[in-house]
């Protein structure tokens, strides 16, 4: 796991921390929108109602076409 720098009590972040930071930042921006977007979905406010062992095949289903629709 990758985490961003802490200022020190003593100094500043140095410029290429904040570069460093502001990277980090940008793609945890991107895995939290993602994460809430999931979450928003309605196929995961219900029971899962088909067989187990079809859900890995289900859920890479719904996962291909939402991005599909959001491509274009």
């Amino acid at each position: 796991m990758i985490t961003p720098y802490k200022k020190p009590t003593f100094r500043d972040l140095l410029d290429w921390e904040k570069a460093f930071n502001t990277q980090i930042n940008k793609i945890r921006y991107v895995i939290e929108q993602v994460i809430a977007n999931f979450k928003t979905w309605r196929i995961m406010h219900t029971d899962y109602r088909r067989p187990l062992a079809t859900f890995d095949t289900t859920i890479s289903a719904v996962i291909g076409l939402h991005f599909y629709l959001a491509a274009e």
